[in-house]
């Protein structure tokens, strides 16, 4: 992975992303994955992990913890090829690390600092002596050979081993990739060292805090308390018949009456006022900003970007998050619509057009 460039890509993560405290979307672990150019997708219980889908499980800093089921998924998906990262100290996280043969101890004094075990670095391109690990734990290997990467004279902070066809690291310490561990400089530089270790473009599961499956997922609190409870289901049942009730009120059986329409206007007649309207008021421009923040707005939530940036991030962000812009026509859309001046109506009919096709044409807030 891209080793040459790693200077000016450190400095950029950490200064601009934790130093600065740049805004974004998700922790600072996921911005600066998202800048190496990864596909992070991030497991929650609204979004539960799917291992077929990812070269790299990374779990870090959980506090609940995995069930036995849990365990096992993990467990076949290394020994198939997959890459684990676990990084955490909690206690919850036992089950996790017996599996692999490992066990965390509570070490006397706290573990601020840990420096690289090896004599000949794992990361040769860029080694890193010393990592700020802020850890009260170290992690024992028994019964399954493990390199110990960083440690404390005898107490290892960061091990690794092969585990089938995939490789699992265990480090005991999720300070590493907080937001203040990776002010510190060994630790983002251990941070990019163990991510050039994998593929480009990689498709990372993150995990942080909770982790869930299609197997564990909870339940929605409010359909469960409304179709797995009596007092849930009374409620439906009156709305169902209170909506009958509604619909089937005032209609009358029978023969249809003839509908007789007296001074009936002409649908131009509509078209023309309304025209005469918007000149009158001289309405166009908000016309133009109404159609430019709801389109805007949809393209926000479609790519989940922030939607009250200056036009350039927002442009940036898009096309980062793999917006469609073939030939700049999603760009030059948004700058014509960002216009000030004063627009006529054939401009203004064609900057909708514009929209509506992008519209179609990207699949958005499409029913």
């Amino acid at each position: 992975m891209r080793t040459s460039i790693f200077t000016p890509v450190l400095i950029a993560l950490v200064c601009c992303l934790v130093s600065c405290d740049v805004p974004g979307y998700g922790t600072a672990l996921y911005q600066i994955l998202q800048k190496l150019k990864f596909r992070v997708a991030e497991i929650s219980a609204e979004y539960p992990a799917n291992l077929d889908k990812y070269d790299v499980l990374f779990l870090h800093g959980l506090s609940k913890a995995p069930t036995e089921t849990e365990v096992r998924g993990i467990q076949n998906f290394v020994n198939t090829g997959g890459t684990l990262i676990v990084a955490g100290d909690n206690e919850v996280l036992a089950d996790l690390y017996l599996a692999y043969g490992l066990e965390l101890q509570k070490l006397t004094k706290r573990m601020i600092f840990s420096q690289r075990l090896p004599e000949e670095a794992l990361f040769r391109e860029n080694p890193v002596a010393e990592i700020r690990t802020a850890t009260d734990k170290a992690i024992e290997p028994f019964g399954r050979e493990a390199a110990v990467l960083y440690a404390r004279e005898n107490d290892a902070a960061i091990v690794t081993l092969q585990d089938g066809e995939g490789r699992a690291y265990f480090i005991a310490s999720d300070y590493i990739f907080t937001r203040d561990g990776l002010r510190y400089g060994g630790n983002a530089a251990f941070l990019y060292n163990l991510m050039s270790t994998l593929p480009r473009n990689a498709h990372i599961g993150l995990a942080e805090r909770m982790y869930y499956t299609l197997e564990t997922q909870p339940p929605n609190p409010f359909m469960a308390l409304v179709f797995r409870t009596p007092g849930g289901l009374a409620a439906v049942y009156i709305c169902l018949m209170l909506f009958v009730f509604l619909v089937l009120r005032g209609r009358r059986f029978g023969s249809p009456l003839d509908a007789q329409e007296k001074n009936r206007r002409l649908s131009s007649e509509y078209v023309h006022a309304m025209t005469a309207l918007y000149q009158k008021g001289n309405t166009r421009m908000d016309i133009v900003r109404h159609i430019r923040d709801k389109f805007k707005t949809d393209l926000a939530t479609r790519w989940r970007v922030n939607p009250n940036v200056d036009i350039d991030t927002f442009l940036e962000t898009l096309t980062s998050r793999g917006a469609i812009d073939e030939d700049n026509q999603l760009t030059n859309l948004i700058v014509d619509l960002e216009a000030s001046t004063h627009i006529s109506e054939a401009q203004l009919r064609d900057l909708a057009h514009r929209v509506e096709a992008y519209r179609e044409f990207a699949k958005i807030n499409r029913r």
